[in-house]
C-alpha cells in the first residue's frame, strides 16, 4: 500500500494591526501570520509580498530587514496588504496630520549601578495635543559608549561616570 503525502497548503494570512491611526512620519510596523491547511502558523512578515493601495499616503517596506514597515507621507487613509502565492490579506492604515513637537524620555536623569541595565521610555508629544509611545521607533544614542551603551531603550551600565541618552525622530530629540 503506498501512503500518500498531503502537502501543507497556505489557507489565510492575518496582518496585526488590522486597522491603526498614525501620526505623519511615524513608522509603523505591521506582521503577518499565515495559517495551513494543517492547523500549523508561520511568520510570514519577512517573506510575503507587501504593498499600499495609496503609496502618497504611505510606503511600505518590501526590503531585507525591514518588510512590512509603513512609512507615512501625508495624512489619509490607505489599505496595506500582503500576498504569498494565492493568499493575501489587507489592513487599514490612516495617517494622521499632527506633526511631532517634541519627545520626553523617563526615567529623568537616573543613576545605576556599573554593570546594570536601565530601561527608558520615549514619548512624543504632537501639534494636536496628543501624544504616542514611540520607544521603539526613535533613535537612541549615548554620549559616551565607555559608560553606557543604548539598544531599543535599553541602556547598559559598561563604565563608572555619566553619558548622555539622546532620543531622536527625523528632526526631533532629547536627552537625559
Amino acid at each position: 500500500m503506498v501512503r500518500q503525502l498531503s502537502a501543507r497548503l497556505l489557507v489565510s494570512i492575518a496582518i496585526v494591526p488590522a486597522v491603526i491611526s498614525v501620526p505623519v512620519g511615524v513608522p509603523q510596523p505591521f506582521t503577518a501570520t499565515g495559517t495551513y491547511t494543517d492547523g500549523s502558523r508561520q511568520d510570514l512578515t519577512q517573506s510575503g509580498h507587501w504593498s499600499s493601495t495609496s503609496a502618497n499616503v504611505a510606503t511600505i517596506s518590501d526590503a531585507s530587514g525591514s518588510q512590512g514597515v509603513a512609512t507615512t507621507l501625508i495624512a489619509g487613509t490607505t489599505t496595506i496588504g500582503i500576498s504569498s502565492g494565492s493568499v493575501s490579506a489587507s489592513a487599514t492604515l490612516t495617517v494622521l496630520p499632527a506633526a511631532l513637537v517634541s519627545i520626553s524620555i523617563n526615567p529623568a536623569m537616573p543613576t545605576i549601578p556599573l554593570g546594570t541595565n536601565q530601561q527608558f521610555t520615549a514619548a512624543g508629544s504632537y501639534t494636536d495635543g496628543s501624544s504616542q509611545d514611540l520607544t521603539s521607533v526613535v533613535t537612541w544614542t549615548s554620549s559616551d559608549a565607555g559608560i553606557a551603551v543604548i539598544s531599543d531603550g535599553l541602556a547598559s551600565s559598561s563604565g563608572v561616570g555619566a553619558a548622555k541618552i539622546t532620543a531622536t525622530l527625523n528632526t526631533i530629540s532629547n536627552s537625559t
